[in-house]
Parts: structure tokens; C-alpha cells; sequence
């Protein structure tokens, strides 16, 4: 069964714009990823703005990779995320000594 962002987001017990963030942050090269990173199950999409569909086989996969997803902003995700708060965003990456989301070495 077929399956849309907001019937899988339901599912999950998230929101529809965390389920893009995860989506976002694991298709994004910038970003270094664990080894232990769970698969984000492919999607099907008939156009750039066209609605996303998931199989609901797919559904033990996301399940996985939400309990996997380290929480908060100090998290895994916490750089990316913050690029989308605004101001109080900048301050946070600034303050942590990032630029553009890249931790500095």
C-alpha cells in the first residue's frame, strides 16, 4: 500500500517537516555520516512538487531510523537544523564555532 508523507509521518508519531529534515540531512554530501546509519527507504515522486509516496514495507526502515536519530539540537542533525532557525540559528552555530553547518577543525 502507497503511502503519503503525512500518512507515514502519522505512522511514526512525527511531523511531515521532520520527516523532510531526516531526508534532507541523509541526501545532503556536506555531512559526514555514521557507519551505523540506518537506510532512509527510497520514495517515489512524479515531479519536483509532486506528492511523495512510501510503500508501507518501507515502514520498519523508518521506524528504525527514527529510534536510531540521535535527539536534539547538540545531535547528529543539530548543525543542519539550525541553518533553518533564523537568527537564533546563526547564533547557535556561531556560538558552537560552525560555519555553515560544518563544524570548523
Amino acid at each position: 500500500m502507497k503511502m503519503t508523507a503525512t500518512k507515514v509521518a502519522q505512522h511514526l508519531d512525527i511531523s511531515v517537516p521532520t520527516l523532510n529534515s531526516w531526508y534532507k540531512w541523509y541526501m545532503n554530501d556536506e555531512f559526514d555520516k555514521p557507519k551505523d546509519v540506518p537506510t532512509l527507504p527510497k520514495y517515489e515522486q512524479n515531479g519536483v512538487r509532486a506528492t511523495r509516496y512510501w510503500d508501507s514495507k518501507d515502514l520498519p526502515l523508518l521506524e528504525e531510523f527514527k529510534r536510531w536519530v540521535p535527539k536534539g539540537r547538540g545531535g547528529l542533525m543539530g548543525a543542519y537544523n539550525a541553518r533553518y532557525w533564523g537568527d537564533r540559528g546563526k547564533r547557535a552555530l556561531k556560538n558552537k564555532k560552525m560555519k555553515d553547518g560544518l563544524q570548523k577543525s
